[in-house]
This record gives structure tokens, C-alpha cells and sequence, in this order.
């Protein structure tokens, strides 16, 4: 008889385990079809990268629907759209307004929570854009260039008409392409810390929206949302379950 055995897990822990594997399953290759794995879209839309589906884990992809005469873009379960319901039974499909004003609603709430929470946030965030740090030994570069063009400009002054025949061809070719190869690092030391310069002000950036989102309403941002989020579960038609990086959660629910 169905439900005359009890359960071996507690609804409420069961409910936590399926989050879980949403958001472990939120970047792998879900759709069996190699065209819709899941991230060939990032660089546009941020939830590609991100929304789940609460019930069979696979991806949602942003479609454009048109009836009578009017365009809709909603998010889909994958699986649904190359299947229909022969892996995915009950997924919705969410308009793409409703769930954009669900997401930040769900920033908002978190962040406004309590202080630690937003330096929870631009930790995660600082972590990602400014990366690790490589080693700037510019300076030791550049005294080493000195040295070999003093050494070159030496063997050019005891060049004469008499002594030409003399001229070390290979030394030259050597210290040249030596002098080559520390240019090139010096010029990947400096586009490295140009790259750092650009994250530091972006950083800046998402700082200063953060700290001004207790005080004012935010529009929704693929920027913000990639860089906060680790992954949106879709549970039903009324609820999405937004799971920040470092794994703070919020049920948001989807309203019109």
C-alpha cells in the first residue's frame, strides 16, 4: 500500500539533499544533445549559466514564444522542450520578467539581511575577479635588459674595419633573443596588472551597488547575478530557491 511504510529520510531533509544536487549539477552537461549544454550562452544571459530544474536537474534555455502577434521570452526546462515529459514531467515554464524580479528581490532580501552577510557577498566577489596575484619580478627584468644591451653597446664600440671579421654573430643572436623573450615578459607583467586595475574598478563598482541596495530598489543585472550566484533552482510554478556563492540560500516565491 502506498505510503504504509515509514519514510527512511525526513521529508525536510529530503527537500535539502535535492537543492544540494541541483547545485552541484548547476555547471555539468546535463541535455544529451551536444547543442544545448548547458553555458553556451554565458556571455549573454547570465541564468543560462545558472537556472535549474528542481526536478530532473537539467538546465533552462530562454525561449521566445508568440501568440497572437505578441512576443513572450520564458525559460524552459531543456529536457522538456528536446523530450517533452519523457524525463521531465512537471517543470514549469516562467516567464523571463517574473523571474528576473524574483532573483533580485531574492539579492535584496539576502543582502539587506545583516552586515555579514554583505561582506559575505563582496568576498565571494572580490575573489573571482581579482584572481590570484602572480609574481611581479618587473624590476630584475629590467636590470637585465640593461646589462645585456651595456654588453651589446660594448661589442659595438670595439668594432673597427680591422677587427669586424671578429664579431661574435652568436653571442649577438644570443643575447638578443634573451633580451626577446625578457620583453615579452615584461609586457604579459604589465597586461597583468592592467587586467587587475580593470577588475579593481569593477570590483568598486559592485561594491557601491551592493551597499546601496538596503536604501534602494535594483533593476535586474547579468553582471550582479553571475558574479553573486552559484545557481537558481527552479522548485515549482510558485517558488525558486536562490543559492549564493559560499551557499547561502533564498526561497523567493514568483509572483506576477
Amino acid at each position: 500500500m502506498e505510503n504504509s511504510h515509514p519514510a527512511i529520510i525526513d521529508s525536510s531533509t529530503f527537500g535539502r539533499v535535492q537543492e544540494e544536487l541541483a547545485r552541484r549539477s548547476g555547471k555539468r552537461k546535463i541535455s544529451r544533445k551536444a547543442k544545448t549544454e548547458q553555458g553556451k550562452y554565458s556571455s549573454k544571459y547570465a541564468l543560462t549559466e545558472l537556472l535549474v530544474c528542481g526536478e530532473c536537474k537539467s538546465a533552462y534555455r530562454r525561449c521566445t514564444w508568440t501568440a497572437g502577434g505578441k512576443k513572450k521570452i520564458v525559460w524552459r526546462c531543456i529536457n522538456r522542450i528536446e523530450y517533452a515529459k519523457k524525463y521531465c514531467h512537471n517543470s514549469p515554464s516562467v516567464e523571463e520578467s517574473i523571474l528576473q524580479r524574483a532573483v533580485m528581490a531574492a539579492i535584496m532580501k539576502t543582502a539587506a539581511r545583516n552586515t555579514e552577510v554583505l561582506q559575505t557577498l563582496k568576498l565571494h566577489i572580490g575573489m573571482g575577479l581579482a584572481g590570484e596575484k602572480s609574481e611581479d619580478n618587473s624590476i630584475d627584468l629590467q636590470i637585465r635588459i640593461a646589462e645585456i644591451d651595456a654588453e651589446f653597446k660594448k661589442m659595438l664600440d670595439r668594432v673597427s674595419t680591422d677587427t669586424i671579421e671578429a664579431f661574435d654573430e652568436e653571442t649577438v643572436a644570443r643575447l638578443m633573443n634573451e633580451k626577446s623573450r625578457l620583453q615579452q615578459q615584461l609586457d604579459n607583467i604589465a597586461d597583468a596588472e592592467q587586467r587587475r586595475e580593470n577588475a579593481k574598478s569593477r570590483l568598486d563598482d559592485i561594491y557601491t551597488i551592493l551597499d546601496g541596495i538596503k536604501n534602494r530598489p535594483m533593476e535586474y543585472d547579468d553582471r550582479i547575478v553571475r558574479q553573486l550566484l552559484e545557481c537558481v533552482v527552479v522548485d515549482s510554478k510558485e517558488q525558486i530557491t536562490v543559492i549564493f556563492k559560499g551557499g547561502l540560500k533564498s526561497v523567493q516565491p514568483l509572483t506576477e
